[in-house]
C-alpha cells in the first residue's frame, strides 16, 4: 500500500447566497447575569479577523461590569499563544482550534495543559472565517452519502476510523456499471493549510499518511493581490473529472459538482451539509474558534477573566456573534459544555 506522507511546505472567493428561513440561534440561550462584580484590566490578544466582534463583546460586558477595562491587541491567531508565554495577555483568541504543536509548546513551557474554551462555531460559507468542509463528487456521480470510516479509507492509509482495507475504486463504495472498476481520484487542500489540517484531524484521526494519489491545491492570488482560495481550484478540477472526490467549502461550489451527506460511522444518521447542521454540529467536519487561558491546575480562573468568558458564552455574547454575521454562534448544548470547563 502506497501512502503519501504529510510534509510541511510553504503556505477571489465566489459569492454565495444562503437561502431559506434564518435560524433562531438565540431562543434557548440564557442572558448574562454577573456572579460577582469585578474590576481590573483584561488583556486580549489574537484573532485579527474579529475586531468588530471583540469590541461588541467588550462594550456589552462593560455595561454590566463598568470597572473592567480592556487592552486589546489583535495581531493574528498565530501570535495569540505567544501573549500567554510572555505574560502580556490574559486571554488568547484563536480563529480556529488550537493546533497540537501549540498545545505541546504550552505544556512544555508551563508544565500543564492550557484551558481551551470554544467561543463560536466556524462559518458555514464565509471566507477567512474557519468555514466547514464539505465533501463533493461530480454531479453525474450516483453516490449520495459516505461515512467518515469510508472517507478515511478513501483519503488515508492507516485506516484509523476502522475500515478493513483502503478504498481506491468506486465499486468499493457500492457503485456498479461503468463506475465499478474506475479509480477514485482524490482532491484536496495543500497539506500545510488549516483546512487540510482539520480534515486530517477529523477524518484521518490525525494520521499523517495520505492516499498517494491525492492532488492537493494551494491558494493563488488575483492580479490585484487578493487571495484566491484553493477551494476554487479544487472544485474546478473536480468539475472536469467524473471519477473525482474532493473536500472544500460550499462557498466555492460550481454547477458541475454536488455535496455528499456524511455520517460519523455506519448505523449513525447521515447529515447534509446545511447551515442548520453546521450550526448544530451535526455535520461532522465543522470547525470552531477558541479562546485559551493560562490556568494552573487546582486554581480557579481569575474572577474578571471568568466573568468575561461567561459573558461571551451567554445569550448576550452569542447575539453579538449573530450580528457580526461571520461565525456561527454556539448552541445551548455547546455552551453548557464550555461553561463546565470553568468549574
Amino acid at each position: 500500500m502506497t501512502c503519501r506522507p504529510f510534509i510541511h511546505t510553504a503556505i477571489v472567493a465566489l459569492p454565495l447566497l444562503v437561502s431559506g428561513q434564518e435560524l433562531n440561534y438565540l431562543k434557548d440561550l440564557k442572558p448574562y447575569r454577573p456572579k460577582q462584580m469585578v474590576s481590573g484590566i483584561i488583556r486580549n490578544w489574537g484573532n485579527n479577523y474579529i475586531p468588530s466582534l471583540m469590541k461588541a463583546w467588550e462594550d456589552g460586558f462593560q455595561k454590566y461590569q463598568p470597572n473592567v477595562q480592556f487592552e486589546t491587541k489583535l495581531l493574528g491567531t498565530e501570535a495569540a499563544i505567544a501573549g500567554l508565554y510572555g505574560g502580556i495577555a490574559d486571554i488568547a483568541f484563536l480563529g480556529r482550534e488550537l493546533y497540537a504543536p501549540e498545545r505541546h509548546a504550552f505544556r512544555g513551557w508551563f508544565g500543564y495543559e492550557p484551558l481551551e474554551i470554544e467561543i463560536s462555531s466556524g462559518s458555514y460559507a464565509t471566507q477567512h472565517k474557519t468555514f466547514s468542509l464539505e465533501v463533493f463528487v461530480h454531479k453525474d456521480n450516483p453516490l449520495t452519502k459516505l461515512t467518515l470510516t469510508q472517507l478515511d479509507a478513501v483519503y488515508g492509509c492507516e485506516l484509523r476510523q476502522g475500515a478493513k482495507v483502503p478504498i481506491r475504486t468506486w465499486g468499493q463504495l457500492g457503485l456498479t456499471g461503468r463506475w465499478q472498476q474506475q479509480p477514485i481520484h482524490v482532491y484536496g487542500y495543500n497539506f500545510d493549510t488549516g483546512m487540510a489540517g482539520y480534515f486530517r484531524l477529523v477524518v484521518l484521526k490525525n494520521s499523517a499518511k495520505w492516499n498517494v494519489q491525492l492532488k492537493d491545491f494551494d491558494n493563488g492570488r488575483a492580479p490585484n493581490g487578493e487571495i484566491i482560495n484553493a477551494g476554487i481550484y479544487i472544485l474546478r478540477a473536480l468539475a472536469k473529472d467524473p471519477y473525482g472526490i474532493a473536500y472544500a467549502n460550499i462557498l466555492y461550489t460550481n454547477p458541475d459538482v454536488k455535496t455528499l451527506a456524511l455520517a460519523r460511522k455506519e448505523g449513525e444518521p447521515y447529515y447534509e451539509p446545511t447551515k442548520a447542521n453546521v450550526w448544530e454540529r451535526n455535520y461532522p467536519i465543522t470547525r470552531y474558534t477558541t479562546l485559551v487561558i493560562n490556568r494552573p491546575p487546582g486554581k480557579p480562573v481569575e474572577p474578571r477573566i471568568e466573568e468575561f468568558i461567561r459573558y461571551i458564552l451567554s445569550r448576550d455574547g452569542m447575539a453579538a456573534v449573530v450580528r457580526d454575521g461571520a461565525y456561527l454562534p454556539l448552541t445551548e448544548r455547546l455552551i453548557k459544555e464550555q461553561l463546565r470547563k470553568l468549574d
